[in-house]
């Protein structure tokens, strides 16, 4: 085994296999793309990027069962039984191998607060002509508001041969459509906001046809997802803006995780993918502290009692910099500090009187050079972990006072930061870190609504301010995000028949008013299609100047960035 050649987090997922067999891997399964089989006789797989040369010949690698999806770029996608990890790290053309993560999902007056009608109308731009791929829960496709426009969906949640960009899922076009469902009704509600058709409640661009990815929420499931949508629509000479309006908190937070690299290498002229923020702002899920010269510190962090299986937290700091790490539980049983251990395998297992506890430090990232361990915390047996305050202790042994990022990783966030430790900023993971996204905050225009029941809903948001849940920037790495802000709170949007809303929340039979960063991001999708309406080949960076000049902070001039608003609330009126 190479050790060296996989992600800590990756490794520690292999080393609880290894020691613990199959029941080892189930918690594993949401943040590290383990997969297990239905069937006793097929291996456990998990959905891996690997890193390679661009023309790296991989098809040898078949023989260990290992199915990879693309057969050029640096950066694939592939399923492997876990057993061949061993295996596939020996390989001298794998530079590096990184886990799938599973991300998660993040219009009455909302459209004239950003003036896009009067600018619909002075140009007369509709969406006619360009696509717009929607990487989400999936879509109603028999609601009226998409009616004749959704091109394909590729389901890949159901069995089936799949596609050119990965063999699995179903491909569904014409009357097959109706056999995908969205049964959680997310990518419904993004997909009507970017594209509905509706006299109430229409979307942005109107005439803009659809191709569907209903995805499982791995990212590497998502990044075929993105060129699946780029390849159809190249087929068809036509345009695209991808929607993503989903993430996490498993990367750097700098845009060299796997999902913003690949999408930094499939956009271009005529290619844009729009992204969420994130919607952690009431969340203390990220720690940081500057641990000085030849000292020590202690990040705490609270887990409440009896709910959390399992912690992770994954950190970063500088190449230049060393540290060593222990933890130590409420009771106050401690580790040993742990060196980086840059040859060999990183992972070290620490049995306390009330946990099991993992650290993986390993040497620098070789993707971007700075130095990342993870260590994972579980209760003693089926336990869950031991509630109360915990403390991440960090001894700096380098000459220079070392600035530590860490991020809190559970299904449910709710173990997080406290005191001097919480760092209210640095909240937009992937893939809105990636460089040629444009990441999108979410403004208030809405705080009431009236529901099927003819009851009056009053949101506590403040009316025509950044959202109080859009996540902050700037990136780990100083760079600038989010990209801008667009509406993202009360938004009414299509509702999918197979979803289950509370009455709450629901208008009438056919639409529904939900709040986020997801919300906003096919707000500028929608834009960003009439945008490629009008010039075909507009790239990233075009898109996002002509964002930029057209975007403000209330009350500051025109051209500040802010970490929560980035250039500010977009209006559409002189685009």
């Amino acid at each position: 085994m190479r050790h060296e050649k996989l992600s800590p987090g990756l490794l520690l997922a292999y080393q609880d296999y290894q020691s613990e067999g199959e029941p080892a891997l189930i918690t594993h399964k949401r943040s590290l793309g383990i997969v297990t089989s239905k069937s006793t006789v097929k291996p456990t797989k998990s959905v891996i990027f690997i890193y390679c040369d661009a023309e790296a010949d991989l098809s040898d690698i078949s023989r260990y069962g290992i199915e990879v999806n693309q057969n050029t770029g640096s950066v694939r996608t592939a399923y492997l039984p876990i057993d061949g990890l061993d295996a596939l790290s020996e390989e001298a053309a794998v530079q590096r191998i990184k886990p799938s993560r599973k991300l998660k999902l993040a219009m009455d007056v909302a459209p004239g607060a950003v003036h896009i009608p009067d600018f619909k109308s002075k140009t007369g731009l509709t969406g006619k002509g360009v696509i717009i791929g929607i990487i989400d829960s999936g879509i109603d496709p028999k609601h009226p508001a998409f009616d004749g426009r959704i091109l394909s969906i590729w389901d890949q949640t159901l069995p089936g041969p799949g596609v050119i960009e990965g063999s699995y899922g179903a491909e569904l076009t014409g009357a097959q459509l109706t056999i995908s469902q969205d049964t959680d009704g997310h990518g419904t509600h993004v997909a009507g906001i970017a594209a509905g058709a509706d006299t109430t409640y229409g979307g942005v661009a109107p005439d803009a046809e659809l191709i569907i990815i209903k995805t499982d929420l791995q990212d590497a499931h998502i990044a075929d997802g993105i060129r699946y949508i780029f390849r159809v629509a190249s087929e068809l000479e036509r345009p695209a803006v991808v929607n993503l309006s989903l993430g996490g908190h498993a990367d750097g937070h700098d845009g060299s995780d796997s999902l913003s690299k690949i999408i930094d290498a499939e956009t271009g002229p005529g290619r844009i993918v729009c992204c969420a923020a994130g919607n952690e702002g009431n969340d203390n899920i990220h720690g940081q502290a500057t641990i000085p010269a030849n000292s020590t510190r202690g990040m705490r962090f609270n887990v409440p009692l009896n709910q959390v299986g399992i912690v992770w937290l994954n950190a970063w700091y500088s190449r230049n910099s060393e540290l060593e790490v222990s933890v130590r539980g409420p009771n106050g049983f401690v580790t040993p500090f742990q060196k980086i251990i840059a040859n060999g395998n990183p992972t070290q297992d620490y049995d306390l009187p009330d946990a099991q506890v993992q650290v993986a430090t390993p040497g620098a990232d070789p993707v971007n050079g700075d130095h990342n361990f993870f260590v994972q915390v579980r209760g003693k047996g089926k336990t869950p972990v031991q509630g109360g305050i915990w403390q991440l202790r960090l001894r700096n042994i380098s000459s220079t006072d070392t600035r530590l990022d860490v991020w809190t990783l559970d299904d449910a966030s709710s173990v997080f930061f406290t005191g001097r430790s919480i760092k209210d900023s640095v909240k937009i993971g992937s893939p809105g870190a990636a460089t040629n996204a444009v990441t999108v905050a979410a403004y208030t225009t809405k705080c009431n609504y009236t529901d099927i029941d003819a009851q009056a809903r009053e949101m506590g948001m403040e009316l025509h301010g950044i959202s109080e849940f859009s996540s902050e920037g700037p990136l780990r790495n100083q760079a600038q995000k989010p990209d801008v802000a667009a509406p993202g709170a009360m938004i009414i949007s299509t509702l999918s028949c197979s979803a289950n809303f509370d009455r709450s929340m629901t208008i009438n039979s056919k639409f529904v008013a939900m709040a986020g960063t997801s919300m906003a991001t096919p707000f500028i999708t929608g834009l960003v299609a009439l945008l490629l309406q009008r010039d075909h080949q507009l790239d990233p960076a075009a898109v996002k100047e002509l964002l930029r000049k057209n975007s403000s902070i209330p009350g500051k001039a025109a051209g500040t960035f802010d970490n929560k608003w980035g250039y500010g609330v977009i209006n559409a009126l002189n685009l």
